[in-house]
């Protein structure tokens, strides 16, 4: 495994690591850039998938809620996996003070469903975005 890139280099010939998307999304659409990793993080063996959680996000210019995701997706990856959750989705840090439902659903039947369907390590850090929230189509 190598090391993580400094902000604003991009080696598509390795994997993305966690930490990273933070800065990859400096040149890229944040969205791109968590798909790009979940991606990667699927295709890599066991002890890789360690690796591209271990490290915690810093830099970049994402916002609170999107910190709060990467955190939650770390942790619920961890889990699907049987991998070591990393210590620093425990923060306190990654939890939005208050709730954030998808595509910013206001209908009381609309997040009644999201709350029901989310899973509990995005539950924990109040958001709210359904079962498919780490789909790939």
């Amino acid at each position: 495994m190598r090391e993580a890139r400094i902000c604003g280099e991009v080696d598509w010939g390795v994997d993305m690591k966690i930490s990273e998307v933070p800065c990859i999304s400096k040149e890229f659409d944040y969205i791109f850039a968590i798909c790009t990793f979940i991606d990667e993080f699927r295709e890599a063996d066991y002890e890789e998938k360690n690796l591209l959680l271990i490290d915690e996000p810093a830099g970049g210019i994402l916002d609170k809620k999107q910190y709060c995701t990467l955190a939650a997706a770390a942790h619920k990856l961890a889990n699907d996996y049987n991998l070591s959750v990393p210590e620093w989705v425990m923060k306190d840090k990654y939890k939005m003070p208050y709730p954030v439902y998808a595509f910013n659903a206001s209908d009381k039947d609309d997040r009644k469903l999201l709350k029901i369907t989310t899973p509990n390590e995005y539950k924990m850090r109040n958001l709210y975005l359904g079962a498919n929230v780490l789909k790939r189509v």
